[in-house]
């Protein structure tokens, strides 16, 4: 693995093991994942993958929402969707 610092890569360094409790670096590792998995739910429905529901007048879309370490999906009742879902969770946890 290595880093880019100002555009430029670090010399490669191999990861052995975790964060440890209470490390300041934590927060910053787990916004970058947790974007990952937004940026991965936003292409699947953009594509079609997983589509989400509308309420009220069929004026509000909501898809998925993230708060602090949760993520909820809203996805319309569909095998197909479901199936997606656990396909993009699975590859996001394999990753």
């Amino acid at each position: 693995m290595s880093v880019l610092v100002n555009g430029s890569p670090t010399k490669e360094f191999g990861v052995e093991r975790g964060l440890r409790q209470g490390d300041p670096i934590s927060p910053f590792l787990f916004n970058i994942v947790v974007e990952s998995l937004s940026c991965c739910l936003k292409k699947a429905f953009d594509v079609n993958m997983i589509r989400g529901v509308f309420f009220g007048n069929e004026e509000v879309h909501i898809s998925y929402l993230q708060f602090a370490d949760d993520t909820n999906l809203f996805l319309e009742p569909k095998l197909e969707y479901i199936v997606n879902s656990k396909r993009i969770m699975r590859c996001f946890k394999i990753a």
